[in-house]
């Protein structure tokens, strides 16, 4: 009887039932004929795999050992409502198998958004879903006595919240200028977890920021259309036309004048644009949607680009190193659309972005230009933002 416990485990292990009489032995509880353990708990698997550089759907799918036909198929099935052929790097598959069988294929392919394939159902059956996260709302205020980053990295905020903060109020605040010691600001925010584990921050719900005695505001909204974004406290959409500078930059090396001594020629002379110093090859933005009229030398300002936004604006970038692939003149180009890179091509002494805007065919003053606001909410909308804006309100000033 010494290998009865190993019997046992092995008829588990199995899958199995396993019974038996045991009469004889004293001081044991009889087991009726027939009497059945309960049957094995399911066990849940998952298999992964993260795409790396040069990975296409179908060699995500062989690395997690389906075959070429079935990843086609899985292709073509979430068709309408997932497009695989574009993974993103990074990002992870995950299959998820009970008892050694197949049940989904899950992906995350953003931080709001779970993908799921059916793979017991006929047809590769595909939706997208919410992930599963639990929620608290959190509420962080912050004055700032260096840089934005660095104030808000040592109040215990992270990298994300403070990038993101400053993503939403890029069309009202320029961050690397007008930003100064004393400011302040408060953000509402999603705090998430997910099976106990930290998940890091979701959205901002609501956002204030205090620059030299001006507030500017934003707020969370899903209008009547289903689309979701940020307003100020007029009901305004924060998305403008423009945005505020193009490019991540350093400082502002030259600014707009009309007597400035060339660093060059050391003739005096205007400069009505703003020179942004960055690294070279840092990534240079349309500030707004238009057509390029313009791509190519231009003389004293080496590699050029011109872009007519509309009747009213338009807008040009100097010195690049480079040109974004693909474009020409006659391209079309969106709002935050890489078009070239910070370079020191043609007039130029050092890496930096000679940036023009004009307004009716004359130049402007970049930083005092005051760019049209975004979209308001209608009319019917309103009181509905109202009531919202009132909500959030007092978790920005409880």
């Amino acid at each position: 009887m010494k290998y009865l416990p190993l019997l046992i485990m092995l008829f588990l292990a199995a899958g199995g039932y396993f019974w038996y009489e045991q009469s004889s032995l004293p001081g044991r509880a009889e087991t009726q004929p027939g009497a059945e353990f309960a049957p094995a708990e399911p066990v849940r698997t998952e298999q992964t795999y993260t795409v790396a550089e040069g990975d296409t759907f179908t060699s995500v799918l062989e690395n997690l050992n389906f075959d070429y036909q079935q990843a086609l198929d899985i292709v073509e099935a979430a068709a309408e409502t997932f497009d695989f052929t574009n993974v993103r790097l990074d990002k992870t598959f995950r299959v998820v198998s009970v008892d050694g069988q197949r049940q989904t294929l899950e992906y995350e392919p953003n931080k709001e958004d779970l993908v799921v394939v059916d793979l017991t159902a006929d047809g590769y059956q595909t939706e997208v879903v919410p992930i599963p996260y639990d929620v608290t709302i959190e509420r962080a205020e912050v004055t700032i006595d260096e840089s934005m980053f660095l104030s808000g990295l040592n109040a215990g905020l992270s990298e994300v919240l403070i990038l993101d903060l400053a993503e939403t109020l890029a069309w009202e605040i320029d961050f690397a200028t007008q930003v100064q010691t004393g400011d302040s600001f408060v953000v509402v925010y999603e705090k998430r977890t997910r099976a106990g584990q930290d998940a890091g921050v979701g959205r901002i719900h609501a956002a204030s920021f205090t620059n030299v005695g001006q507030t500017s505001y934003a707020y969370r909204y899903t209008n009547t259309n289903e689309e979701t974004g940020y307003y100020d406290a007029a009901g305004s959409s924060l998305i403008r036309p423009f945005l505020k500078a193009p490019l991540s930059y350093n400082r502002i090396s030259s600014g707009f004048t009309y007597a400035r001594f060339d660093p060059i020629t050391s003739v005096l002379g205007t400069h009505r644009a703003i020179d942004y110093a960055a690294p070279l090859g840092t990534p240079v933005l349309a500030v707004g949607h238009g057509t390029i009229t313009s791509l190519g030398w231009n003389g004293p300002y080496g590699n050029f680009i011109d872009i007519h936004h509309n009747d009213t604006y338009q807008t040009q970038y100097a010195h690049l190193s480079a040109y974004a692939k693909g474009l020409r003149v006659g391209s079309e180009v969106e709002q935050g659309q890489v078009i070239g890179y910070v370079g020191s091509t043609g007039h130029s002494t050092g890496p930096h972005l000679h940036y023009q805007v004009k307004v009716h065919g004359e130049l402007v003053n970049p930083l005092e230009i005051e760019f049209p606001k975004g979209e308001s909410l209608s009319e019917e909308e309103l009181p509905d933002f109202l009531n919202k804006k009132t909500e959030l309100d007092t978790l920005l000033n409880p």
